[in-house]
């Protein structure tokens, strides 16, 4: 029986699929994260390999697969997917490796060829479109410094700065004061000032729940956050609808770790997208990216 591998490397973990000839998916592995950084291929391959051979052992198969499809994050640059291609290729995992970029599997996943647009928010937040005569095109996915708007990140970065001001009153006080600093490990300002000097991107984005928590239990000062970045997630998708013809229905499709854990602020996403685009019809399911690397390792054989 030939096995299909197909994987979703993200910024905050991997998920990598085994799946026989047919496509059907026989287990699933989560791992670390496995997006490519510029000069760190070797690292993104490492999490991705790791990943992989645990799904291998999760499904009692043999050790290595006969076609790997990578859909990572960070590779849309050619020197960064070819320098993560290699590197996958040189572990021999499979004989034949294709590495894509994140997009490619999720919009497979969702259109499988036709038109739409994929919104994703996990650890960042990015939209890429389908358009009806084949051309993509994409709105965010420019990073933390730049972009990631409603994304964990996002999140995770309002709700620090909104527990800052509150503890030095010059803001509102908020609900959010102890789980942000409980999960910081930072009972006073001053070390919580030291843990977010140093917190990585998937550190600050980890307080993400405790915002979206909180907005959900009634907090005013969570909401207002939770609101912003809907609203920031819904300009993304209203970007890339002004590109499709008038009057055409507009397929959206929702994923991301944010949107599929989180049926609140999924709901908020959903109603400033309607009130936005007037033409969309979102799919009731979230997208799931890694039955798209699937698909197309199937298509490959």
């Amino acid at each position: 029986m030939r096995i299909l591998l197909g994987v979703d490397a993200g910024g905050s973990h991997t998920t990598a699929a085994v799946a026989d000839g047919t496509g059907a998916i026989l287990v699933r592995a989560d791992g670390g994260p496995g997006a490519m950084r510029r000069g760190a291929a070797a690292a993104a391959a490492s999490a991705i390999l790791q990943t992989c051979r645990d799904a291998l052992e999760k499904a009692e198969r043999q050790v290595k697969g006969d076609i790997l499809v990578v859909g990572a994050a960070g590779v849309g640059r050619e020197e960064e997917r070819l320098a993560l291609q290699a590197a996958l290729e040189e572990s021999g995992l499979a004989p034949r490796v294709v590495v894509l970029t994140d997009a490619a599997i999720a919009l497979e996943a969702a259109f499988s060829d036709g038109p739409g647009v994929v919104l994703i928010a996990g650890t960042g937040s990015i939209a890429w479109a389908r358009h009806p005569d084949g051309a993509h095109s994409r709105v965010g996915g420019l990073g933390p410094a730049l972009g990631d708007q409603g994304s964990g990140y996002d999140l995770g970065r309002r709700g620090l700065r909104a527990v800052g001001l509150a503890i030095e009153g010059r803001g509102r006080r908020t609900q959010l004061t102890d789980p942000i600093m409980q999960r910081a490990h930072a009972p006073t300002l001053a070390e919580l000032v030291a843990w977010a000097s140093a917190a990585t991107v998937p550190a600050i984005a980890a307080l993400a729940p405790a915002v979206l928590d909180a907005a959900r239990d009634g907090d005013a000062v969570a909401s207002a956050l939770v609101d912003a970045a809907a609203d920031d997630l819904a300009s993304h998708v209203r970007a890339l609808a002004d590109r499709f013809p008038r009057g055409r229905d507009i397929r959206v499709a929702l994923g991301g770790s944010l949107l599929v854990r989180s049926d609140d602020y999924r709901k908020r996403v959903v109603a400033r997208i309607v009130a936005e685009v007037m033409d969309a019809d979102i799919l009731a399911d979230p997208v799931d990216p890694v039955l798209g690397a699937v698909q197309l390792a199937r298509a490959l054989q």
